[in-house]
């Protein structure tokens, strides 16, 4: 784990990079796939999460039906 906040930051947007060269690259179909993409932005999502506990807890109320 990234030990500062900036660091941790700067992670982030890297792999939100990562994600958006991916889903442009696609594959030899042409198309990213759909698993890996969705993979890697829980993987964010879990970054930001661990980065910012209060708005991991905000979006849950936002969609109170869902685990």
């Amino acid at each position: 784990m990234c030990s500062t906040r900036e660091a941790r930051i700067a992670r982030i947007g890297a792999a939100i990079d990562e994600v958006a060269a991916a889903a442009r690259a696609g594959g030899a179909t042409g198309h990213a796939d759909v698993n890996e993409l969705a993979a890697r932005l829980a993987s964010i999502w879990a970054m930001v999460a661990e980065l910012d506990p209060a708005l991991a807890a905000r979006l849950r109320s936002y969609f109170p039906d869902t685990r």
